[in-house]
């Protein structure tokens, strides 16, 4: 038998030496990974037992984030930076059920229950300001709420939005319970959703608080689940009559004369849809406003303005519009608003999201209505204009002023 060539015991051994060095820098890339995670799982009280299956599962998640983050971090003349946040280690079917909102429970050709000259599509073309920001410092708004792992986007932003009118009108300075509305909305034609932590819309919580008596947040507070409606059932079936085709109608939505929701408001709107001057009147006008965003690629940002949505989105999330401005060392404007992802999420739990004065020719297709958007048997695709969709489907309440 012929002994090895010097010159292949050479490099036999680099390539050995080379196969260490790999392993070192690996075992080393793995060692500060786990030390990273931690520091994570501490910032955001977050427990999962190393070694576990569900710790491996977390911390692929949260490699993959970082690394996401990296990425979009690189582009250049970026407005907003990316991070691993609160959500981070969460996969996409978690984040798409946080997202848990599948749109507006848009029927074509369908009427609104009643219709009023006081809607914002019938004033007179008011100036607003460039910047307004008022709402912002409504204590309303100092609780940015977390709906968990429920689907409740819809719910929460409801009761966020009249929670902050309320202390606007002082007509009825409460709070309005998220988790009456999950538990009990009706949704026959599952607009939105299934309904409860499956989805609904804002127009059917709006329209439910009309017509019933909600509580409080204290009477009835948040959990996140499904939960029971202690309401008697026979109560909240007199609603369906107008709460799924009507009640997706663009214009002024209001009741009975004798309905609970009278007491402190007159009715709600849904604002035309991708209009751009309707809606900053709104917010300037009337108050906080609830509207609907393609919200798919928002687990990743930390700060700034959002800017990188498709002109062809998917609506699927409910937030709460509580201002818009313009940064000057960006060089652009925004839309403020408040999430519901809990307050270590963005920026104290908001998103400034791009605005342009030309929003709606900023325009695109949600080719997944049924699944993004609208009611068993709506159109198969709808027009949504404005960064993440924004223009499309908006609805604000209209308070009464104390007497």
């Amino acid at each position: 038998m012929h002994s090895m060539h010097p010159y292949l015991h050479f490099a036999f051994a680099l390539l050995s030496l080379h196969a260490i060095a790999v392993d070192v820098r690996h075992d080393e890339h793995d060692e500060v990974l786990h030390q990273r995670f931690a520091k994570y799982m501490q910032k955001y009280n977050k427990d999962y037992m190393k070694g576990t299956a569900e710790y491996g599962h977390r911390l692929a998640r949260y490699s993959k984030a970082v690394a996401e983050a990296a990425r979009w971090n690189q582009r250049p003349g970026r407005l907003w930076t990316a991070g691993a946040g609160p959500l981070a280690d969460r996969s996409e079917e978690e984040l798409q059920s946080m997202r848990g909102y599948f749109g507006s429970a848009s029927m074509r050709g369908s009427r609104p229950v009643g219709f009023l000259r006081a809607s914002l599509a019938q004033l007179s073309s008011t100036e607003t300001p460039e910047q307004f920001l008022n709402w912002t410092s409504l204590k309303a708004l100092d609780n940015v709420r977390d709906q968990g792992g429920c689907g409740s986007c819809w719910a929460v932003t409801a009761s966020t939005v009249l929670d902050t009118h309320a202390e606007i009108y002082k007509s009825q300075q409460r709070s309005f319970s998220a988790q009456e509305l999950v538990s009990c909305v009706p949704n026959v034609r599952k607009c939105g959703g299934t309904g409860k932590c499956g989805g609904a819309t804002v127009e059917l919580a709006f329209q439910y608080v009309m017509e019933h008596p909600l509580q409080t947040d204290a009477d009835v507070p948040y959990d996140g689940s499904d939960g029971s409606c202690k309401e008697p059932s026979s109560l909240v079936q007199q609603s369906h009559g107008s709460t799924d085709l009507d009640v997706a109608a663009v214009g002024f939505h209001s009741a009975a004369s004798d309905s609970p929701g009278m007491q402190f408001m007159s009715g709600w709107e849904r604002l035309p849809e991708n209009e751009y001057s309707p809606l900053l009147r709104a917010i300037y006008e009337r108050g906080p406003v609830a509207v609907s965003v393609d919200a798919s690629k928002w687990s990743s940002y930390e700060s700034g303005i959002f800017d990188s949505c498709d002109q062809d989105a998917v609506i699927n999330h409910a937030v709460t519009l509580i201002g818009y401005g313009r940064d000057k060392s960006l060089n652009a404007g925004y839309y403020m608003i408040q999430n519901s992802w809990g307050p270590s999420w963005g920026e104290d739990g908001k998103i400034r999201l791009l605005r342009k004065e030309d929003d709606d020719h900023f325009c695109g297709t949600d080719h997944q209505p049924q699944e993004g958007t609208g009611c068993e048997g709506g159109p198969k695709e709808v027009r949504v204009c404005g960064m993440c969709g924004i223009l499309y489907d908006n609805a604000v309440p209209h308070f009464r002023h104390p007497p």
